[in-house]
């Protein structure tokens, strides 16, 4: 699936420079500056074709930071979301995630980019290109074969690379896995909800695709099929895991379907919008309706009625990948190539 990498045998992987890629297409060094900054006034179309073939060939990468090169490995890490929408840091698990990467970074003076991008434009992406970070954390989405395909070119560009919630069957020592048990969560919702007896089961999904979400709803299912109830489940893909598109999709569905016995978001945010929905429309939860989420961040736990949720560690998966990072800066391998946290079940009201 992906293409294995060189042992580092305890250094930084060695990257190509401009004199690499100058000496494979036996030209000057300024000749490939020029390629590179796309001065074709200065070289010949000829030339230009066969430098651009070896610096594909030898994955050169542009380092744009003027200073402190030599070390910038030491002191700089990546952090790349492929979320289609462009406020992915609204996102509760991403901003959780990304603020326990951060702070881990910050105390030992290490920086860190962010960026949000859609997956379809990552390989004409700066950062594919430009070579300010010395390793890469991602969190992934689409569907398997794209996810798949991130990764194979992200691990192209010889770099320590951390993915969050994603199974990776082909093991790479330059690659770390950091993830929550989704599924076993997603087992502990289906669990929760056959000791209520629910009959019927609609779940909120998201269009985009997120690894966690489809592992909590596998856990979910697998459950509810291999009961001796085996209530029905209906997904219900809502436009984004917005308020405004989960509450237009679950209102259309009630229009035109009757109330399920219980409601599972796929996060507190969708089933928090869903209960607001059902309250307008007069149903009350959870004595017509038992609702779950999942996650059960700090931001959530103030409301009323309280939820049932499911309490994630994305806060905890942030400090790990950046501490798996730091550990790999100094020794050249990751501690612990997957690493995955448990979740437990909170109780509240909504159920």
């Amino acid at each position: 699936m992906v293409n294995k990498l060189k042992k580092a045998s305890g250094l930084p992987i060695k990257r190509a420079t401009i004199k690499d890629v100058a000496k494979a297409a036996n030209v000057s060094s300024m000749t490939v500056s020029n390629v590179i900054n796309r001065r074709s006034a200065f070289v010949s179309s000829k030339t230009m074709l066969r430098v651009e073939q070896e610096i594909v060939r030898l994955n050169y990468r542009r380092q744009t930071s003027a200073r402190n090169l030599r070390y910038s490995h030491q002191h700089s890490v990546g952090m790349i979301v492929l979320d289609e929408s462009p406020k992915f840091l609204t996102d509760f698990f991403t901003t959780e995630l990304v603020a326990g990467l951060a702070n881990v970074l910050n105390n030992a003076d290490y920086t860190m980019t962010i960026q949000g991008i859609n997956s379809r434009n990552l390989a004409d992406s700066m950062i594919m290109k430009s070579l300010e970070v010395g390793g890469l954390c991602i969190m992934l989405s689409g569907n398997e074969s794209e996810r798949l395909k991130v990764l194979e070119q992200l691990l192209s560009l010889k770099q320590p690379l951390v993915v969050f919630q994603q199974e990776v069957k082909e093991k790479n020592e330059h690659l770390c896995l950091v993830r929550q048990d989704d599924f076993f969560g997603g087992r502990l919702v289906g669990e929760h909800l056959l000791s209520k007896d629910v009959k019927d089961l609609l779940v909120l999904r998201p269009n985009q695709n997120w690894p966690a979400i489809e592992n909590r709803i596998r856990g979910l299912s697998d459950v509810l099929s291999n009961s001796k109830i085996q209530p029905k489940i209906t997904i219900l893909d809502t436009g984004s895991e917005s308020f405004a598109d989960v509450q237009t999709s679950l209102k259309n569905y009630l229009d035109q379907n009757s109330l399920p016995s219980s409601i599972f978001g796929s996060n507190d945010q969708m089933a928090y919008a869903s209960i607001l929905l059902l309250r307008d429309k007069g149903y009350n939860v959870p004595q017509d309706v038992r609702v779950m989420g999942f996650n059960g961040f700090e931001a959530h736990r103030h409301l009323l009625p309280n939820l049932t949720s499911i309490i994630s560690s994305a806060y905890k998966m942030g400090q790990i990948a950046g501490e798996s990072m730091l550990y790999y800066f100094s020794t050249g391998y990751f501690p612990n190539s997957d690493t995955i946290l448990s979740v437990k079940i909170s109780l509240g009201d909504t159920t």
